[in-house]
């Protein structure tokens, strides 16, 4: 059984790490042709927007996960000083 598509589509927004390194590691590799013989004006606009939507995405995920590690590390340190005011505040009863 097939999953349906919009689980498919709501899952695609979720950035992970897993993700961003499979979209690095997926950009095409130039590669050195003993030919010059251009391919013509439609594959090459193909290309370029294939290759736009791609570092669209690797800017995407980026931004996600950096702003993700940003708010842990800000929740993090409130955890911190929320736990040592409470800690002192008992300690001074």
């Amino acid at each position: 059984m097939s999953k349906p598509k919009e689980f498919e589509a709501a899952a695609s927004g979720v950035a992970t790490k897993a993700e961003l390194q499979r979209q690095i590691a997926a950009q095409p590799r130039p590669r050195v042709e003993l030919h010059l013989a251009p391919e013509g004006y439609v594959v090459q606009q193909v290309h370029v927007e294939t290759f736009k939507k791609s570092q669209d995405r690797i800017r995407h995920l980026r931004e996600r996960l950096e702003g993700a590690h940003d708010r842990l590390k800000t929740d993090r340190a409130r955890a911190m000083v929320k736990g040592r005011a409470k800690h002192e505040f008992d300690r001074e009863r």
